[in-house]
């Protein structure tokens, strides 16, 4: 599972399987597979004028999987 979070203090999108629990980051939205999670923050990060972060790792995983 992935999940899609915000933080609009830093203005920042976050792509992530992690669950966050800092302070400042609001979960948006999970989905089952890296490419619908990747899809939703690219959209949040132009809507918004956001900065969009993921973890290479994850991704890189993911890729490999399929």
């Amino acid at each position: 599972m992935f999940r899609v979070y915000i933080n609009p203090r830093a203005e920042r999108v976050l792509v992530t399987s992690l669950k966050i629990r800092d302070k400042g980051w609001a979960l948006v939205s999970t989905h089952s597979t890296w490419d619908k999670a990747y899809r939703k923050a690219v959209y949040l990060a132009n809507r918004l004028d956001y900065i969009l972060e993921w973890f290479l790792e994850e991704q890189i995983i993911e890729v490999y999987k399929n």
